[in-house]
């Protein structure tokens, strides 16, 4: 049974949001920014929006969209998912990180726009998550081996 408490350290989640990875405790100089920003991190982290969502949607309250915020909300995503992906590609020198994302992109787009395509944009989905996870890994990976000592 894991302990209750308000330290999120202790609740382990999954989402590895900001929040989830803070320190045990802060510096005695930290400021009001430096307690609010994982909060917010994890207010907008997908991994806890899908989590708010779902309890939201069980107890009958529901996120109204028009067309129009959903299509304003789905260019801000791809977006955001391409350009993040174009900078990592830009300082890596890797093409990797933007193919996958404008692959994944285009097939969301696709599948959004043009119908009952859903296989088209779940693939498109699943490939922007494959993409992330392969950029973690790396990353996780690099940061292991340039911690290891020189001998």
């Amino acid at each position: 049974m894991l302990p209750m408490g308000p330290n999120v350290q202790e609740h382990r989640h999954a989402c590895d949001c900001a929040a989830h990875r803070a320190p045990a405790s802060s510096p005695p100089n930290a400021g009001l920014w430096s307690a609010l920003l994982p909060v917010l991190a994890c207010a907008v982290c997908p991994a806890c929006l899908t989590t708010y969502a779902t309890v939201f949607s069980a107890m009958g309250i529901g996120f109204v969209l028009s067309e129009a915020q959903h299509l304003v909300l789905l260019v801000i995503a791809i977006t955001a998912s391409v350009g993040v992906s174009a900078w990592r590609s830009w300082r890596t020198r890797r093409a990797l990180p933007i193919t996958i994302a404008v692959a994944g992109s285009a097939l969301v787009g696709i599948g959004h726009f043009s119908g009952d395509r859903h296989a088209f944009e779940w693939a498109g989905v699943l490939l922007l998550l494959a993409g992330g996870l392969i950029e973690h890994f790396r990353l996780r990976s690099l940061r292991a081996r340039l911690a290891q000592p020189i001998v």
